[in-house]
């Protein structure tokens, strides 16, 4: 049996300016700072947090990524908005983890779909074709 390499992964974030971007990152929005590199004059520093694991390094010219948070209380996060703007410009949106459902309300119909009145045929999930057998979903909450 082969082992599996053991893979890790992190986010590469632009950095500015370390110095702004780390009371941010550990206040803020409460991740722990693990490791910071050079000491003399760092420019790269990882952090983990909420199931992430942030690369702020000052000499990564890729793209600005954007993160979205999910937990149980928003308001709690950050500044209590739906999203934050880090020193870096990096977007931070903080959402609820598990949202309320809404199931709108049903509105009854007698409907016949037959195979002879050509409705298109999908390509779903693994690949299935789908074809709506209740085209306005009775109102929305329905599926066949």
């Amino acid at each position: 049996m082969t082992e599996q390499p053991i893979i890790e992964a992190e986010i590469a974030v632009p950095s500015r300016e370390i110095r702004d971007d780390l009371p941010f990152f550990t206040k803020t929005l409460g991740f722990r700072l693990d490791e910071i590199f050079p000491a003399d004059d760092p420019t790269i520093a990882l952090m983990s947090g909420h199931g992430v694991r942030l690369r702020l390094d000052s000499g990564y010219d890729g793209p600005m990524p954007s993160l979205r948070l999910l937990c149980d209380d928003p308001a709690a996060l950050g500044d209590g908005g739906p999203h934050v703007i880090a020193p870096n410009g990096m977007k931070i949106i903080i959402d609820q983890r598990n949202p309320p459902m809404e199931t709108p309300e049903t509105q009854h119909e007698f409907m016949v779909r037959r195979l002879a009145d050509k409705a298109p045929w999908v390509i779903g999930r693994a690949g299935m074709h789908y074809r709506d057998l209740i085209p306005d979903r009775l109102g929305g909450p329905m599926i066949a």
